[in-house]
């Protein structure tokens, strides 16, 4: 039963998806564009509104919204054209129906759907939403936004102090897709990354379309976004003994080279360098990792941009100026690690048009400050926020260069593309060509400082910015290289360089297999704390109380399977993972001290402690971990007596006691 009513939900999402490209396509008449665009125009629609007015869970709304997407689909596939309708109306009626029909949707629509089938697989290989990665961090943002109370909403990992301290918009839509479906915690987190991952790929697909004219060029495209890795993908496999899925990502800094005869001589290569922590997050790789991360919607956007940039220049209409212009702001309010690189291109492709500015240019501030307008009171939040991280474009100091060897090898693909760039003899692979010289040197010569240093200097930088100039470089140069390159050995060259990184599809191949699988009935991402009595019964209890603010034992570092347990419940957290509130908030000390006064509490040390959980706004008390004896419960009982009313859960043979404290003057949970 719960896999109908998850074939269900994934129904009617698609639905409104479909009802989405309808609406877009009425302004945006092209296919792709109006598939991938639609999402960000209608979630921008709603933040706009809830930066002012918070519309709360949205209950019935998911109903509303598929009626409607099924009244466009019903208008999309009929010839029916109401008398009212002006001429032009009527005109443009018409021009809607011959590139949105069903039949004209069938390969975008497979190809979303391809897409996000290949991502949701995943999900169901491993659907547990843990501390393994950044899913509980990216878990925490999307909780932040499901009550749907007004922008800037509270963190649910700090409460009561707001969110505003991250680019989380691509979070409040996942939020937005689970308030609209009724879904849970987890099930959001779960679906919302398949299908921005989805997105994300048909977005790239979509370009890929409009810039490559023959079918084998464009899969081959695609397959290397889709299931490539980077330049080391096979070279690992010659200098490490098992290579597992990360290896590739950590190629500079985190494997041994261990692997005769090759692995001894790069190990000697690097250890003449300073150690450096380089890693590159690849599109299959975050595909295959889970997490709801920034850099997803950086390659959305990339597709979406360079989609609406080529129709400009097919049809002069400012509206897909507009669009570009559109991507600036979205890439801020989503992922401004790559916002940079974004406006490079931008600005780039303006210059390239400069004898049509008058056109262009306005098009392109007016698309950018209309989306500011729509997210200006989280912007200005935001943006005042950030001045605490103090971070700033450097250049990259001379003992943190990359080796140069292993720098080439790494980003070889790309390297090549930008390289044979210069050879097809077109001014378009010129311009390409130059610019992919200009991102490598880029990112090699300056890096943004931010709060981690030494060896991990430029981690974040490389991090975001080499995947997403490799995407881009796929993208812009390659459909030149294999199509327009005069030269046989040039083209023969660029099908290798976009065909060799695919070899990390035998990698995701076998680590597919590897995987455990359990089922869609797991796809709430709680599998790893129902195994657990305590944990399993804890959260079955915390889903029906009203929901609240949650302490509970902290856990001194990050990346554990702790504070999590409340959010999958609905609940908000007075401490989530101190080593992330720390980061996000610049090292703020009373993060610190919360942590501290916590585990004061834990020890049954607190003086007055019942007051001083009242004072903080804390609801409810867990008590289900390792280090919660009954010993400190006996204590803690005695002095929250009166003022918080003990629930016992469950009790372990050996009489542990598991349960929580519900202050005094809250409701009854409405079910046992």
């Amino acid at each position: 039963m719960y896999s109908l009513g998850l074939i269900a939900n994934l129904t009617v999402l698609f639905v409104n998806l479909w009802g989405l490209t309808l609406l877009a396509g009425w302004f945006w008449r092209n296919r792709w564009l109006a598939m991938a665009a639609g999402p960000w125009l209608f979630v921008t629609l709603i933040y706009a509104i809830e930066n002012h007015h918070g519309l709360g869970r949205l209950q019935g709304s998911g109903l509303v919204a598929t009626l409607i997407a099924l009244g466009l689909i019903g208008l999309s596939a009929s010839d029916w054209r109401p008398a009212r309708l002006g001429e032009k109306t009527q005109v443009s009626l018409k021009l809607w129906r011959e590139e949105f029909r069903p039949r004209r949707l069938a390969v975008c629509g497979a190809v979303l759907i391809g897409m996000f089938g290949y991502a949701f697989a995943w999900r169901l290989a491993s659907p547990d939403v843990d501390g393994s990665s950044e899913k509980l961090a990216d878990l925490a943002y999307i909780c932040s936004y499901l009550p749907g109370t007004t922008i800037p909403v509270t963190d649910a990992w700090l409460h009561p102090y707001p969110s505003v301290q991250y680019y989380s918009f691509q979070h409040y839509a996942a939020a937005l897709m689970g308030r609209m479906l009724g879904l849970s915690p987890g099930a959001t987190y779960n679906i919302a990354v398949s299908i921005l991952v989805g997105l994300a790929a048909f977005s790239f697909a979509g370009a890929v379309v409009m810039l490559a004219r023959q079918l084998w060029v464009r899969v081959l495209l695609i397959a290397a976004f889709v299931v490539g890795g980077s330049g080391a993908s096979g070279i690992v496999h010659l200098v490490y003994k098992d290579p597992a899925l990360w290896n590739t990502v950590r190629f500079i800094g985190s494997i041994p080279y261990d692997k005769e005869p090759l692995g001894p001589i790069a190990k000697k290569y690097a250890e003449g360098y300073k150690h450096l922590e380089l890693p590159g997050e690849s599109f299959a790789y975050t595909a295959f990792l889970g997490d709801y991360h920034p850099p997803l919607s950086g390659y959305y956007l990339l597709g979406v941009g360079a989609m609406a940039a080529v129709l400009w220049s097919r049809t002069g209409q400012r509206r897909y100026a507009g669009m570009v212009g559109a991507t600036l702001t979205w890439s801020i309010l989503a992922n401004t690690w790559t916002f940079p690189l974004q406006a490079l291109w931008v600005v780039g492709w303006c210059a390239v048009n400069w004898r049509r500015w008058r056109e262009i240019c306005p098009a392109v501030i007016g698309g950018a400050l209309l989306i500011w307008l729509a997210g200006w009171v989280y912007l200005s939040t935001f943006t005042a926020a950030s001045v605490q991280y103090k971070t700033s474009l450097r250049l990259v100091p001379l003992d943190q260069h990359t080796p140069v060897l292993l720098f080439i090898l790494f980003l070889l693909p790309t390297i090549g593309l930008t390289v044979l760039s210069f050879y097809t003899r077109k001014t378009l692979g010129l311009l390409v060509g130059a610019a992919g010289t200009f991102y490598l040197f880029l990112s090699e010569f300056f890096y943004m400082d931010d709060v981690y240093s030494g060896e991990f200097e430029r981690f974040n930088t490389v991090l975001k910015w080499w995947p997403w100039i490799a995407a881009a470089m796929l993208l812009a140069a390659a459909p030149i290289v294999l199509e327009q390159a005069q030269r046989r050995w040039v083209r023969i060259l660029g099908i290798f360089f976009c065909a060799y990184p695919c070899v990390f599809a035998f990698d995701l191949a076998k680590a597919w297999f590897r995987m455990e699988k359990p089922g869609l009935e797991h796809i709430e991402g709680t599998r790893f704390l129902t195994k657990s009595d305590p944990s399993k019964f804890m959260l079955a209890r915390l889903k029906v109380e009203t929901p609240g603010v949650v302490a509970e034992r902290p856990n001194k570092d990050s990346y554990t399977n702790s504070a999590c347990l409340p959010l999958f419940a609905g609940h908000r957290l007075w401490l989530g993972w101190v080593g992330h509130e720390l980061l996000w908030h610049g090292y703020a000390a009373d993060v610190a001290q919360r942590q501290d006064r916590l585990m004061q509490f834990f020890r049954g040390e607190m003086p007055d402690s019942a007051n001083w959980l009242r004072a903080q706004g804390i609801d409810y008390v867990l008590w289900y971990q390792d280090a919660d004896t009954n010993e400190i419960w006996a204590k803690l009982a005695e002095d929250l007596k009166g003022s918080f009313v003990w629930q016992e859960v469950f009790t372990a043979p050996d009489g542990r006691k598991s349960g929580l404290w519900r202050r005094a003057d809250r409701m009854n949970p409405s079910s046992p």
